[in-house]
């Protein structure tokens, strides 16, 4: 998705200086950046890529910092299923609006948000498992 944003604006920016602008461009451009940014927080958040603050964390013993994890991740499970609800709703009001210069259905690029919210979903339910079957490895022990 990153590499046709390229294309497309480097097409625009040619058709701009020798031709007539891309009408489209700019908004294929937009909803590409969409859908790479929702589904690329999917894969972030598989990973704890995303930006936290951890001071509180670092300072617990192990088996606070796995339950802390788990109402964390429990938490934002929470959030991403609500987000994937209403997500569904907007998408059912709104999908047979068509976007204005490319006259593409909006259901498309409304799809993103389900799409993406239960990715991220679906890593943050198995980052709670991961994290206890962390904490009952480590009672155990």
């Amino acid at each position: 998705m990153l590499g046709a944003m390229v294309v497309i604006t480097g097409a625009q920016i040619v058709c701009r200086i020798f031709f007539t602008s891309l009408a489209w461009s700019e908004e294929a451009t937009r909803y590409l950046l969409i859908w790479s940014t929702l589904l690329g927080a999917g894969c972030v958040y598989k990973h704890a890529g995303h930006i936290s603050i951890s001071i509180v964390q670092d300072i617990l013993p192990d088996k606070a910092k796995d339950v802390l994890q788990i109402v964390i991740h429990g938490l934002c499970s929470f959030l991403f299923v609500l987000i994937m609800y209403y997500g569904i709703q907007y998408f059912g009001r709104q999908g047979k609006q068509l976007s204005p210069a490319m006259r593409l259905p909006m259901r498309y690029i409304y799809t993103c948000i389900p799409i993406g919210c239960g990715i991220m979903a679906f890593h943050a339910l198995d980052a709670v498992i991961q994290s206890f079957l962390h904490l009952l490895g480590k009672e155990e022990a």
